[in-house]
């Protein structure tokens, strides 16, 4: 046995929308068939009236009820009957007794059905329908007047219903044809929309559909990222329960609604004219600063919407702050592994030689000079993630063969809350990260200065924290390669643009001026006062 649940959604559209049409043609083929057999009934009995109008007003047939004498015309009336195709003419007189009848044994006897009166009281002439000695037919029925005005009898014509019926069966034998054609060409059409439907709907049963459309509601519940998308018009079509929380905004007030007016900071509707995905964009809506990833949504080839997925900027700078301190300790481990490997193996030579004195020197110095770096830095420098920047890059730099020269005039105070601790990383280290290597670039055209620690030549890097007046300055100047020559300062700043052959390359100035520019600050490279570039970036403190 075949159960409609094992139908695939295809076949049960087929079927529903076979039997359907099906239906619909059974139910007009019925109301044309009846409407067809009413018009014939009609026609019928207007044309039955019209003859017995003419019959009645026949001087013939006036004189023959007057004196009640039908010797002569039976026999012109029966051929008058075969020629209009009628079933009977029937002649009353005013009592109703027939004067007048297809069958002559009945002439004589009272007329049948009951609908004389009319006629014979009140002198209407009419249609009507009743069940006479020939039985049920459609009748017209008129008065005969005399000269005097008076009514004298009645001239009844009429046709058998059960005659009608030969004449509309062609009519619904042709209805019949019809309506099978019609069922075929619907079954036709019908396969037609459903393989196309299921086409549209990716072959998926409506069970699957309601399936996935719950495994996704309930996905998109569950992530944390805030993700909105909307249609080709602007409308939101979707939000998710992070959006909403991240937002602040109730989502029934938001759905179906252009997202220009609920949301009106967003550009996503930019991304339906752009057709060109956005990463790491950061925005402000509804005064929550959101860094947001945007992407069209393409349907064989057309932009039906777009979609952006977002999360709280200060949930990013709290993964960047633990991720930079992780990379600082690191860099500073491997550095200071580096050089106290270096600090061991020349103890182990020096107490080999027994020169103790010396071992005792060296350890004294070393020690001195660190703790004094630290306590220059921790003074001077607020922040303590910035001050672990100075001290691991500080200490990177003496892995090069190189120094870190910071500014005996610095100073950092806690930044404001709108100056995000990262993102000043980001820039201090990125530019001093450039001046290590221009210096390694070209080191022949470096400054070389005496490193009084270890009596070997070095060459410095300065760098400036200032936080006096209204702005923060950083300024980082190295005494290496210089500005390369034949590209401008305006496209170093780009993307990928780099004077060095590497691969890979030219992020660092580009991530420092998306910074700069967030912050609505300034940055300027110069050459440097002797030699090199000086690089300076000025950060409002205030929005």
């Amino acid at each position: 046995m075949f159960s409609w649940k094992n139908f695939s959604f295809r076949r049960k559209l087929l079927i529903i929308m076979t039997l359907s049409g099906l239906v619909e043609l059974l139910v007009l083929t019925a109301a044309g068939f009846i409407y067809i057999k009413h018009s014939q009934q009609e026609e019928m009995g207007l044309k039955a009236l019209g003859i017995a109008r003419f019959l009645a007003k026949s001087p013939t047939v006036v004189h023959m009820v007057a004196n009640e004498n039908a010797t002569e015309i039976p026999l012109e009336f029966t051929e008058l009957t075969k020629l209009i195709g009628a079933t009977f003419i029937v002649i009353g007189n005013e009592k109703g007794i027939r004067l007048v009848h297809p069958l002559q044994e009945r002439i004589g006897k009272s007329m049948k059905g009951g609908d004389n009166q009319k006629a014979l009281k009140l002198g209407d002439s009419y249609v009507s329908y009743a069940q006479g000695s020939l039985g049920y037919s459609v009748r017209g029925k008129t008065p005969v007047v005399d000269h005097n005005g008076n009514i004298i009898g009645v001239v009844s014509v009429g046709y058998l219903l059960d005659s009608l019926q030969d004449r509309i069966e062609p009519y619904l034998a042709f209805l019949i044809a019809m309506a099978f054609l019609v069922v075929i060409v619907n079954a036709i059409l019908s396969n037609y929309a459903s393989r196309r439907f299921q086409k549209a709907i990716l072959g998926f049963e409506p069970e699957e559909i309601s399936q996935l459309y719950v495994e996704l509601d309930v996905t998109m519940g569950t992530i944390k990222e805030g993700v909105i998308s909307i249609d080709s018009t602007g409308v939101v079509r979707s939000i998710n329960k992070s959006a909403c929380e991240i937002l602040d905004i109730e989502r029934e007030s938001v759905l179906n609604q252009p997202i220009i007016d609920v949301l009106p900071d967003s550009d996503l509707v930019e991304i339906l004219e752009t057709k060109k995905p956005q990463h790491d964009v950061d925005l402000y809506l509804n005064d929550k600063h959101i860094v947001a990833n945007r992407n069209p949504i393409v349907v064989k080839g057309k932009v039906v919407g777009a979609v952006s997925s977002f999360r709280r900027r200060d949930e990013i700078a709290e993964l960047t702050k633990q991720l930079s301190k992780t990379r600082e300790y690191a860099d500073l481990l491997r550095s200071q592994t580096h050089e106290h490997q270096n600090k061991l193996n020349t103890i182990s030579g020096l107490v080999q030689l027994g020169e103790t004195e010396q071992v005792q020197k060296l350890i004294g110095q070393e020690s001195e000079r660190y703790q004094a770096l630290i306590g220059f830095i921790r003074d001077a420098v607020q922040d303590p993630l910035v001050a672990g920047l100075l001290l691991g890059k500080t200490e990177r730099a003496r892995e090069l063969g190189l120094v870190l020269d910071i500014d005996v005039g610095s100073r950092l105070e806690p930044l404001p809350e709108h100056i995000l601790t990262e993102d000043v990383i980001t820039i201090l280290g990125n530019l001093i990260d450039n001046a290590f290597d221009a210096m390694r670039h070209e080191p022949d055209q470096a400054e070389t200065v005496p490193y009084e620690s270890e009596g070997e030549s070095a060459t410095k890097v300065f760098v400036s924290i200032s936080d006096f007046g209204e702005e923060v300055i950083l300024e980082v100047e190295d005494t290496g390669c210089g500005l390369p020559e034949g590209i401008p300062v305006a496209k170093l700043v780009k993307k990928g643009v780099s004077s060095k052959a590497q691969k890979n390359r030219g992020v660092g100035l580009y991530l420092v001026h998306k910074l700069v520019k967030q912050y609505d600050g300034q940055m300027e490279l110069i050459s440097g006062s002797v030699k090199g570039t000086r690089a300076t970036v000025y950060i409002p403190k205030s929005k």
